[in-house]
């Protein structure tokens, strides 16, 4: 069975004490957190919902830094996930290379090396074990149902101390499944390509390949390169995450990351389209895989989104986003 990588591991990590076994005198842990009883949304989530004019019911909650919603609008049903970048972090999880591979197409700077692909359902187990609210799918990959695969875009990720002045570029992408190789029939490969940040504050910029930026600049060592939606190349209707940054609180930082996940019978224009209304503006969203990579997993609610299965499994992945309350928040 695949494992977690080491610098994974690192990521999703909250201390070496939670994996060990307490002292004699050691405080008793905290309680669980309590089933669905009485479970609403954060204040910010709910104003957002209702400004929005669509109605959501809570499926899973910490306090008022994080939740996910069924929400279901005059465009569908969706899931919807709410985190607050100061209080919860967003890993990356990221599989162990299995051999080298040819310069990026995306970044100037870096290769694109084959991953291993991770079993979702040990990656929720040892995710779980560490503390995660929840776990979803992330980067686009090249050889669904393979052993390896190359990821399609770049990725930044920090130094899991969080002390690295710029992140490490882990692959510079490669996409025959994605816009195409220079010189591609179709119109693939002039479509835009954007970069999320994860840091403190959440960030969405176009991102340049013939330099790579904004990976690695302060605020973009933890990041993300995928689609803007309406550069997607799946038109046909199926699952999708799109993403956004917005502004919750008014205090002119977009501290907040909201995750609309389609539940398979809408085109990509309708999450795209509620994330506008809850405040995130079209130039601020940014699409992931989808289809049948498509999972979305939280500790109370369980797995409400599972990969396609591939010879009766589900199908593996090489990259995951991990959100996880921040100790020091």
């Amino acid at each position: 069975m695949p494992r977690l990588a080491p610098t994974a591991l690192a990521l999703l990590a909250v201390g070496l004490a939670a994996c060990a076994e307490p002292p004699a005198d050691a405080p008793p842990s905290p309680a669980p957190r309590p089933a669905f009883e009485g479970l609403g949304l954060p204040a910010t989530f709910a104003a957002a919902l209702a400004e929005a004019g669509v109605e959501g019911r809570a499926l899973d909650r910490d306090g008022e830094a994080w939740a996910i919603a069924e929400v279901t609008s005059d465009s569908g049903s969706f899931l919807v996930q709410w985190a607050d970048l100061g209080a919860v972090a967003v890993d990356q999880v990221l599989s162990d290379e299995t051999g080298a591979g040819p310069p990026g197409l995306y970044h100037p700077a870096a290769s694109s090396p084959f991953f291993a692909l991770l079993d979702p359902d040990e990656t929720i187990r040892q995710s779980r074990d560490r503390g995660a609210l929840s776990v979803m799918n992330g980067a686009f990959f090249e050889t669904p149902g393979e052993a390896s695969s190359q990821i399609a875009f770049p990725l930044a990720i920090a130094d899991p101390g969080g002390v690295a002045v710029g992140g490490r570029v882990a692959t510079g992408g490669s996409s025959p499944y994605g816009p195409g190789r220079p010189g591609a029939r179709g119109k693939r490969w002039a479509q835009p390509l954007r970069v999320l940040g994860l840091d403190t504050l959440a960030r969405v910029a176009d991102y340049d390949r013939p330099t790579g930026a904004p990976l690695g600049q302060p605020g973009w060592e933890n990041a993300v390169v995928s689609y803007a939606p309406s550069a997607h190349p799946t038109r046909i209707a199926t699952r999708f995450h799109v993403l956004g940054v917005l502004d919750a609180d008014g205090d002119g930082a977009t501290e907040t990351l909201a995750v609309v996940t389609s539940d398979g019978r809408t085109r990509i224009g309708a999450p795209a389209s509620l994330l506008a209304r809850l405040g995130a503006a079209p130039e601020h969203q940014i699409a992931l895989d989808g289809g049948a990579s498509v999972l979305v997993w939280t500790e109370r609610a369980g797995t409400l989104h599972q990969p396609v299965p591939i010879r009766g499994r589900a199908q593996p992945l090489p990259h995951y986003l991990v959100f996880r309350p921040r100790p020091d928040a």
